[in-house]
Order: C-alpha cells, then structure tokens, then sequence
C-alpha cells in the first residue's frame, strides 16, 4: 500500500518537472514579449522614455531572458504543485474537508491572479516613481544624478518587489485562514488583538520604505481588514444562532 504511494509521488514529481520544463521553454521562446510587457506593463504611461537600457556584459541580455524564464516557470509550477498536493491528499480527506480545502485552493489561485494584476498595474510603478522622485529632489538642489537603469538590474528590482508583495500575500493568506479557523471563538481574537497590533505595526515598518506616512497607512490598511473580518465573524455566528 505504502509503495503504491510512494510510486504516485515519483509520477507527479516527474510530470511536475516535465510541465516545468515545458513552461520554461515556451517562455524563452516567446522572451521578447515577455520583457516587453514586463517593461512596458510595469510602467506609467508617461515613462515610455525609460525603455532606454544599459548594458555592460555581452551575455547580460541573454542572462536575463534565462532568468526570466525560469522566474515566470518557478511562480507557475507552485500553483501546479499545490493543485497535485490537494489532489494526492483528497482521497484520504472527508467531504467538508475537501470542500473546504478546494474551496481554499480556489481562492488562493483568484487572490493569486488579482495580486499579479495589482502588482504591475499600481504597486511595481508606484515603486519605481517612489525611487526616482529622489533623483528629481537632488535635482531640484543643485546635485544631478543621470541615471540610466541597465537591463539586469531593472529585472532584478521587480523580482524583488515581487517577493516582497508575495510575501505579504502569503501571510495575509495565513492570516485570514488562521481567522477562519478561530471565527468559533471571538475570545481568542480579542485575547490577542494588542498582539496583532504589534505584528502589523512591525511588518509595516519591515516592508515600507522607511517613511513614516506609508508605514501607518500600511498598518492601518491591515489593522482595518482584521476587524472586518472580526466583524463579519462576529454577524455570521449570530445568523447561525438564528438558524
């Protein structure tokens, strides 16, 4: 019984590594399109003149159409993964747990796409114009900058601002299944209400920039979803008293 497990894994690993693979080559294949939407998608409509690059290094354009491609295949293949791991455990779960896990599933994957559509609409050139107002302030006081972005920086740059807005989609996941999980049991969010308070206050400091103005409107954003969330609990367990 075991082996056969055991041989189910080795098949959805492999096949697994198999659709990595593919994804990884239709990306190279179609490198071109992909860095032109992540260049021009990314950026405000009146930055059109920053699709100027620089390059040092002979192979610094090919390095970056690798490591694009196996950037977008890496973010993919998780998605893949989780859809084969809720499969595999879905035989041994009973029927409410497997409503609730794919019910879960589903709105990580819709939560997934609308963070990506967030993050090159408003977040990733938000974050660019945020760098680049200190070039036109040290402008501004006699002391000029040129800058010219090179290729392989650039790519860097929204990779991490990537990771860092997914790791705050991770945790706000977490977040609202750990909600979720205790929505039985208002005593134990009120218990720990000044501790959550701390949390959002620390991360907020962790993942803005070091202003004072973007780390409280960061804390408060979160610390207004946590009493929705504790309010609509607090409505969904007096309409199941009703019932």
């Amino acid at each position: 019984m075991i082996y056969k497990y055991l041989l189910e894994i080795k098949y959805r690993i492999f096949f697994s590594f198999i659709a990595w693979s593919f994804i990884v080559i239709n990306c190279y294949y179609y490198k071109e399109a992909l860095l032109y939407a992540l260049i021009k998608l990314s950026l405000y409509p009146n930055c059109s003149d920053l699709l100027y690059f620089l390059t040092t290094d002979v192979t610094e354009v090919f390095m970056v159409y690798i490591n694009l491609s196996y950037f977008i295949a890496n973010q993919i293949i998780v998605l893949f993964l989780g859809y084969h791991l809720f499969v595999f455990l879905s035989t041994g779960l009973y029927r409410f747990e497997y409503a609730y896990f794919k019910s879960v599933l589903i709105a990580v994957i819709i939560y997934w796409i609308g963070f990506i559509f967030m993050l090159n609409t408003y977040i990733f050139p938000a974050s660019w114009s945020f760098f680049l107002e200190f070039q036109e302030f040290l402008s501004a006081q006699n002391l000029t900058f040129y800058f010219e972005a090179k290729l392989h920086e650039y790519v860097i740059f929204y990779t991490s601002v990537y990771y860092v807005c997914k790791t705050i989609f991770q945790m706000t996941v977490i977040f609202f299944i750990f909600l979720d999980l205790f929505k039985t049991n208002l005593l134990v969010l009120n218990k720990f209400r000044k501790i959550f308070y701390f949390i959002f206050f620390c991360f907020a400091t962790v993942i803005t920039p070091p202003d004072i103005i973007y780390q409280l409107l960061t804390s408060i954003c979160m610390i207004i979803i946590y009493e929705m969330v504790t309010v609509y609990i607090i409505f969904e367990n007096e309409l199941l008293k009703i019932k």
